[in-house]
């Protein structure tokens, strides 16, 4: 067996274990649970629902300077919001896993694929983080666009000079 063959082997037996990885949380959890939520003074729920809300506005706004996402209706009830992709703005990358790989890469920002839920080409965005870590997120993403608008547009403009 070739050591690249290996390697592909052990990247998708890795990508399968993790799968099988549970997000539930742990029995004992879950019995303290109803006495965790019990006991939490209702502000700290309040005060959790005005940063929620915050926040959904701050990414509906937001999303909306980034041509290459679009962001179909305000988040409502949730920590997250699904993106609609234009991948014709875009140089180089051909699905929603490429771009969150080359965005995770390139500026730091990890966002879920439309794939993994069943949504190709339409990324899941988080928001259940504080302001600032949001705000410099999407800050990100939108200079991850613009680098790839310069590339798209550099390429267009040499491909006009060529053709003179």
């Amino acid at each position: 067996m070739t050591s690249a063959y290996r390697s592909s082997s052990q990247v998708i037996e890795s990508i399968i274990n993790c799968l099988n990885i549970s997000s539930d949380p742990t029995t004992f959890i879950q019995g303290a649970f109803p006495e965790i939520l019990e006991k939490t003074k209702e502000d700290f729920f309040s005060n959790t629902i005005i940063i929620l809300g915050e926040c959904a506005d701050i990414i509906h706004e937001r999303i909306k300077d980034i041509p290459c996402i679009t962001c179909p209706q305000k988040p409502e009830g949730s920590m997250f919001v699904m993106v609609k992709l234009n991948l014709s703005l875009l140089e180089d990358i051909d699905d929603d896993v490429e771009l969150c790989m080359k965005l995770s890469k390139e500026e730091s920002v990890i966002v879920l694929t439309g794939v993994a839920v069943g949504m190709k080409n339409w990324p899941r965005v988080t928001f259940a983080i504080d302001r600032p870590s949001l705000e410099d997120g999407l800050g990100r993403i939108k200079a991850f666009y613009l680098r790839q608008m310069l590339r798209r547009n550099k390429d267009f403009i040499s491909d006009q000079f060529n053709a003179c």
